[in-house]
Order: C-alpha cells, then structure tokens, then sequence
C-alpha cells in the first residue's frame, strides 16, 4: 500500500508535487521524467506549466505507466492522492 504522506509536506510547483508523489515508485529521476513527458504527450506544453486544471488529463496519461509498476488499484490511489493534494494546494 502506498503511504498517504508520502510527498505530503512538499510544496512547490504543480510539477514538482506530481513528481513528489510519483517517486516514491519511480524514484526521484524517474519521475521527474514521467512528469516532463507526459506532460508534452497529453497536454503538449512542458511541466512548468502544469496548473491544477490540467492533473486529470496528466492523470489519465500517466495511469497505465503507474499500473505497471504499482498495480490497477494502487495506480488509482495514487493519481486520487495527487489529485486531492493539488486541490488542496489550490485552495491553500
């Protein structure tokens, strides 16, 4: 089971977070990369311009990529996670 603090206390950039969370399975460098190409692929901009809006589309890009390394449900948990940290970082 993934940690729900994992990447929690992170604040920073919308890239940053998604990576935050995504390393702790894919470790930092790996993510980082996840971040950076899936972002040009779905949204077709880079990471720096990733907003809490776009996290959905990213989510749906980055899925299969995460159920091969975590598994279907752990996948969904975790794309829920972020997605409910990014919300909350909006409203912060």
């Amino acid at each position: 089971m993934l940690p729900a603090m994992a990447g929690e206390a992170s604040s920073g950039s919308v890239a940053e977070i998604i990576a935050g969370r995504l390393a702790f399975c894919l470790g930092p460098h790996t993510a980082r990369t996840a971040v950076k190409t899936f972002s040009q692929k779905a949204l077709g901009r880079g990471p720096e311009t990733l907003t809490t809006e776009d996290f959905p589309k990213l989510g749906d890009a980055l899925r299969p990529l995460l159920r091969t390394f975590v598994g279907r449900a752990q996948a969904d948990i975790l794309i829920e996670q972020i997605h409910r940290q990014l919300q909350r970082e909006q409203g912060a």
